[in-house]
């Protein structure tokens, strides 16, 4: 797309899909949400009250409330399939999705700190931690910020968590487990006077101030869950893509074929620094991980594609779309995907065959013990150690490209399951690709969606808005 023809207003990109409600519901006179919740822009804590409004009366400046307050729609008012009881001012909790942290939270009245536990409750609750765990996703309880962990068979309180904290939850066998997780490796080019990343269209890292290589030699560079780092990831993954698209001197094509090769070459050295680091027993002939479903962005099916086409012979081709005809039939369920056993039509001998062109979670998939990454392999279940942080950061970085695409040219973000998308991509190479570049999806009919969890455009927009990124 030349640079000419783009729109200068992306106010119509940007505005964020409004969202479905269940037919038929209204707040009516509940506000339990004005209490338990956190509204940043008024300065209000959860478990108050907020100053505008009082128990079971409106908004005094509903015309003007906050943007939190005006995005916030509750489960009930989403979920046609929540009854009555799950209604705030009944339940007395008020039920969510926190993207963050990848889980159902159940933010409860510290009135009735209790009422999640009433068997009403609690057993639905059990039964969508089940279904949530197969997703990796969680359901909490907070009461005050004192968080419980619902699991299938528990509930494991793990009081409140610090500033950049995370949760790890587990199977082993029919039991489940949960912990605090404090990520504590360095990322590669932070420091603590200048919070730095590597350059996502270069792969290089930026140069530091005065004394701030013995900082990081020393090991005393913050760990990756301080406060703004995930946010300065994002931050300069948008800039630095933005960049390239703002270019005149290089068509979109180019932009976005550099924007992934820089990305790939930051990755694979944070994976590696990481690895080295936390121990990881991931090598060559380790497959463990590529009978797993994998997820990949437009760009990075369309890049597979176009290597697969320029490399390989037409009978080549054709046994590869055979291979991806079988993995396809499998239902997109992450947890069918595995008990399946079967490998990713891409591996061949024991290799990937698209090595170098493979999705970010390939990239950034790193386990501490081999032989629990077989056994899980054998039993389709079990726990495996992972390394976590450098898929976080990469989830970071390609928010920030998603923000620019979107907001430079357009362009669809959402995540495909990768079998049906490549059979789509090699079936017709030129079609699919003018077919996004011209702001459509030829993947949609891939796309894996978990339940109640928002468009990857959703969040992205939402996260851009919030740093005020243009």
């Amino acid at each position: 797309m030349a640079a000419e023809n783009r729109s200068t207003s992306y106010d119509a990109a940007l505005a964020p899909p409004a969202p479905v409600l269940a037919p038929g519901r209204s707040c009516g006179t509940c506000n339990l949400c004005c209490k338990v919740l956190d509204i940043p822009e008024l300065g209000k804590a959860a478990g108050q009250w907020c100053v505008h409004t009082a128990p079971r009366s409106g908004c005094a400046v509903h015309p003007d409330r906050p943007q939190s307050c005006r995005a916030f729609f509750c489960a009930w008012r989403l979920d046609p399939n929540l009854g009555p009881e799950w209604k705030p001012d009944v339940s007395r909790f008020v039920l969510s999705e926190d993207i963050g942290r990848r889980a159902i939270t159940v933010t409860v009245d510290p009135g009735m700190p209790l009422a999640w536990k009433r068997e009403l409750y609690l057993s639905r609750l059990k039964q969508v931690s089940e279904s949530a765990f197969r997703q990796d996703r969680k359901v909490l309880v907070s009461v005050r910020g004192h968080i419980t962990v619902v699991l299938p068979d528990r509930e494991i309180p793990l009081g409140v968590l610090e500033p950049g904290e995370d949760i790890a939850i587990w199977r082993e066998g029919s039991t489940y487990g949960a912990r605090r997780q404090r990520p504590h490796l360095l990322v590669p080019g932070l420091t603590r006077d200048r919070t730095e990343v590597r350059d996502v269209s270069s792969g290089t890292v930026p140069a530091r101030g005065p004394g701030q290589e013995k900082e990081a030699a020393s090991g005393s560079a913050p760990a990756a869950e301080d406060p703004g780092f995930f946010d300065s990831v994002f931050r300069q993954a948008f800039e630095r893509t933005a960049k390239l698209l703002d270019d005149s001197r290089i068509d979109s094509l180019q932009a976005l074929t550099r924007t992934l090769e820089g990305r790939n070459k930051v990755l694979d050295e944070t994976a590696a620094d990481y690895a080295q680091a936390a121990g990881a027993e991931c090598g060559s002939g380790c497959v463990s991980c590529c009978y797993l479903m994998v997820l990949g962005t437009p760009f990075e099916i369309l890049s597979i594609a176009r290597q697969i086409l320029a490399t390989r012979t037409p009978a080549e081709i054709d046994a590869l779309k055979a291979r991806l005809q079988e993995v396809a039939q499998i239902p997109l369920d992450p947890a069918l995907r595995a008990k399946a056993a079967q490998p990713c039509a891409l591996l061949e001998d024991g290799l990937c065959s698209a090595y170098e062109v493979r999705p970010a979670v390939c990239r950034m998939m790193l386990s501490q013990s081999r032989a629990a990454c077989e056994a899980c392999l054998k039993g389709a279940g079990g726990l495996i150690p992972y390394i976590d942080q450098p898929s976080k950061i990469a989830a970071a970085m390609q928010m920030g490209i998603d923000y620019a695409l979107i907001s430079r040219r357009k362009l669809s973000t959402e995540k495909a399951e990768l079998s049906r998308a490549l059979l789509v991509a090699l079936d017709n190479y030129p079609e699919a690709l003018a077919g996004w570049l011209s702001g459509g999806d030829p993947f949609a009919g891939a796309r894996f969606v978990s339940p109640r969890a928002p468009a990857n455009a959703e969040s992205v927009i939402a996260a851009g808005r919030r740093l005020g990124l243009a």
